[in-house]
């Protein structure tokens, strides 16, 4: 469990047991005697410092950062800068202020990349693109399926909507691990829609990714054959077509860039962001990422997989023991990411502080407009399998929309970015909007 910046008073405030010792999960880099010092002096300068970790505070790596931080020198060799928290001399910019600190968040050195165990951004010396990198197996069959999906093959094909892989790093220390190294992506939402026919192009997007790159049949469920189109005997399927993993090019909506790990942030400290509608710049490119739940088959593989598989642990295949269709639990892991983040009206919105296995409910109104993709998506997320379309069955279904009807409005109710305070730390508004959902609960409940 690794906590970041939440504090021991911050814990058992909202969670009434104490912070079990997490010094196991701090790799100690810097001799920093008056840490303790400093950071009461910051507490007492500013009182939500009490919510800081003194190890953070005292500038140490967690042990999944120092991964990363001990690989730097080798990472530079290869091309790729990491940012200055991860370089082998940091001192935290912090340590030598001269008058007590009053905001940690206003350091961009003090944020931790809170899933650094498998993914850290770093930057390609060559020409300064931000990248993201992600360790793997290199045995594993994840490797093999990005790297194919990244062949000459496909990527000129403009129906190809899997990441693409910019370069694999073999670490020379470490036989076990590879990195995959992608162009640094944004979750595909983090930009409002503001016209229907903006949130049916990315739907359609995603489908044809489904029709045309993990097929298996022709004529039978998926509507077209793999093998046909590449002469491969071999079929491929998604496995965790959700939420997390659908992402866009953000390169044209935010052109001076966001930061990777606070992306509402060009620089990781300012709040702010300068957006251009997706309408103003042409088509956006949308992406699915993580093939680690993927896998290809030798042949049809129809009824053959069984066990959980992905971030959405409600497809109805997956309450059962027996075998299920693998391409049709696909089309309902991505009906259902569409269904909880675009257009239900009491969408759930989950907060978690830290990994801490603790969630915070918040039901936010998302978007109004989109009552008309209602049958799509009710139909790719059918309790019954069989009831569900096939990926070229639910384009079909996409494209009888008028020009009209695409061009109309869709207005976007506030969300987490709007509700924070204007000075509260991270924490404070987790809280703050924790007590404002669990008060309007209750409110409701009297009514």
């Amino acid at each position: 469990m690794f906590v970041g910046n939440l504090s021991s008073e911050l814990y058992s405030e909202l969670y009434e047991k104490p912070l079990p010792d997490d010094t196991h999960l701090w790799h100690s880099t810097h001799q920093w005697e008056d840490a303790p010092k400093a950071l009461q002096a910051a507490i007492a300068t500013n009182p939500s410092n009490k919510y800081v970790n003194p190890h953070h505070f005292a500038g140490d790596l967690s042990i999944d950062e120092k991964f990363w931080a001990d690989h730097q020198p080798y990472l530079l060799s290869r091309g790729y800068q990491l940012r200055p928290r991860y370089q082998p001399d940091w001192v935290p910019s912090w340590k030598d202020c001269e008058t007590p600190l009053r905001d940690l968040d206003k350091y961009e050195d003090s944020i931790v990349a809170f899933s650094s165990h498998k993914v850290l951004d770093a930057t390609r010396v060559s020409d300064g693109c931000k990248v993201m990198m992600k360790r793997v197996d290199p045995a594993g069959s994840e490797l093999y399926l990005a790297q194919y999906l990244s062949s000459p093959h496909w990527t000129g094909d403009t129906r190809n909507h899997t990441v693409p892989i910019l370069d694999v790093i073999c670490l020379p220390d470490t036989p076990t691990e590879a990195l995959l190294v992608m162009p640094l992506l944004l979750r595909f939402n983090k930009v409002p829609f503001n016209r229907f026919g903006e949130v049916v192009d990315a739907m359609q997007q995603f489908l044809q990714a489904r029709t045309n790159y993990f097929l298996y049949c022709t004529q039978v469920v998926l509507g077209t054959s793999f093998t046909t189109l590449s002469n491969i005997d071999c079929f491929f399927r998604v496995g965790d077509a959700c939420y997390l993993n659908l992402m866009m090019d953000a390169s044209k909506l935010i052109p001076r860039g966001f930061h990777p790990m606070n992306d509402h942030t060009h620089d990781g400290v300012t709040r702010g962001q300068e957006r251009l509608a997706r309408g103003s710049v042409g088509p956006v490119q949308y992406y699915f990422i993580d093939f680690g739940l993927s896998a290809y088959y030798p042949d049809e593989p129809l009824e053959r997989d069984v066990g959980l598989c992905g971030q959405d642990r409600t497809v109805p295949e997956l309450l059962t023991d027996k075998p299920y269709d693998p391409f049709k639990l696909d089309v309902f892991q991505l009906g259902n990411a569409f269904m909880e983040i675009l257009m239900v009206c009491q969408t759930r919105i989950s907060f978690s502080l830290y990994d801490l296995g603790a969630y915070f409910d918040i039901y936010l109104q998302n978007y109004d407009g989109l009552d008309l993709l209602s049958p799509v998506i009710q139909a790719m997320t059918s309790a019954n399998p069989q009831d569900r379309p096939s990926p070229s069955r639910a384009l079909e279904m996409l494209d009888r929309f008028s020009s009209e009807t695409l061009d109309q409005c869709v207005s976007q109710f506030p969300t987490w970015e709007v509700w924070r305070r204007p000075n509260g730390s991270f924490e404070e508004d987790i809280a703050f909007l924790a007590a404002k959902a669990q008060a309007e609960k209750d409110a409701n409940l009297n009514v």
